[in-house]
């Protein structure tokens, strides 16, 4: 499991990717605004922390939030929810970079480095990454600056989240609720197997096998585009003997190394096995996997600092809404959208320019 700290890490590097390349795509290195979708002219919806948000930011940040959760069926009485929506992420971030600029942090060299190379890493090649700098415009001083700040940010994170801990008693707690699920196995046996799509490479693979011949020799006696699925090359998987009935009935008659007839799954999904080995039945100890336990646990601890986090820059952000038609009614903003209403932490906006 991952540590708490390469926990917010990943979840910060993944802000920096999508903030920076949004931004940039979206609006260009040199904050130029689009005219609102609709062709009319730009104006100021709202205020945040005394900075104007246009119609054009916020238009573009709602247009980001509904691709990126997929949401579909989008009616008129959906829109000024999903307008909130993308204010609340403008305003957490416009929070987040104002807090971490005042919070006297600061980004190493080596660090923005190590950022450079996380978003380099997204695009194919080195080469199309430093392409895609140029053609937007940007140059790599002005690129690392911004990417200094997003470090910076991720360390206000980390330490607004401050030690997170997990005891035995929690620990031990999940272990006992997950055990029947996880860390208990029922008695089975490992095994070779392969799925083909004829019953001619079926009975091949099937007379190979009983004559004595190596199992994936046998196997690659077939041509490979009619194989639909087989053992691994780590060797024979588990199967457990619940899993003996309808078309692996046979299975369960069957002794070990002895080949199976053909199994039929359908008729062009035929199967040929043979059991390898018996695996008792097993409840993994609460010492063999305590790790994985409290990694998980760290994992929840985690998630639920962070949504803390951002809840809170929420609510120290100051705005004020200029144009109310756009946003839900004050008895009924704090409503979820019907399609998939949250806070986008994921995939920031930019907080627009003072007019």
């Amino acid at each position: 499991m991952r540590t708490l700290r390469s926990q917010v890490r990943w979840i910060m590097i993944a802000i920096v990717i999508l903030f920076v390349l949004s931004i940039f795509g979206m609006y260009g290195f040199d904050g130029a605004r689009r005219a609102p979708s609709g062709g009319g002219e730009d104006y100021v919806v709202a205020e945040i922390d005394g900075r104007a948000v246009m119609r054009s930011t916020l238009e573009e940040q709602l247009r980001g939030y509904v691709e990126r959760a997929n949401i579909k069926d989008i009616t008129s009485a959906d829109i000024p929810h999903l307008y909130q929506v993308a204010l609340d992420n403008i305003a957490i971030f416009s929070r987040l970079s104002r807090e971490a600029a005042e919070s006297g942090l600061k980004a190493a060299d080596t660090e923005i480095d190590d950022a450079v190379k996380e978003v380099s890493e997204q695009f194919p090649t080195k080469e199309a990454f430093m392409q895609y700098l140029e053609r937007s415009g940007i140059k790599m001083s002005a690129f690392r600056e911004n990417l200094a700040r997003e470090v910076v940010q991720r360390k206000l994170m980390e330490k607004s989240m401050g030690s997170l801990e997990v005891t035995d008693e929690e620990a031990k707690e999940l272990y006992e609720q997950l055990k029947p699920l996880f860390f208990h196995s029922p008695a089975g046996w490992s095994m070779d197997f392969v799925r083909v799509k004829t019953a001619e490479d079926a009975g091949k693979i099937r007379a190979l096998a009983s004559e004595g011949k190596d199992w994936s020799d046998a196997v690659s006696a077939v041509a490979p585009e009619n194989v639909i699925d087989k053992t691994p090359d780590t060797g024979p998987i588990y199967f457990p003997e619940s899993a003996f009935k309808d078309y692996m009935a046979v299975m369960a008659f069957l002794k070990e190394g002895e080949v199976s007839p053909v199994m039929e799954i359908a008729s062009d999904d035929l199967m040929i096995a043979v059991k390898r080995g018996k695996v008792e039945e097993k409840t993994a100890l609460f010492e063999e996997v305590s790790g994985d336990v409290k990694g998980i646990l760290m994992e929840e601890k985690a998630r639920k600092a962070q949504s803390d986090f951002f809840q809170g820059l929420k609510e120290r952000a100051v705005v004020v809404i200029h144009d109310e038609s756009l946003f839900p009614k004050a008895e009924t903003a704090d409503e979820p959208a019907s399609k998939n209403d949250g806070t986008d932490v994921s995939a920031p906006g930019d907080e627009g320019d003072k007019k």
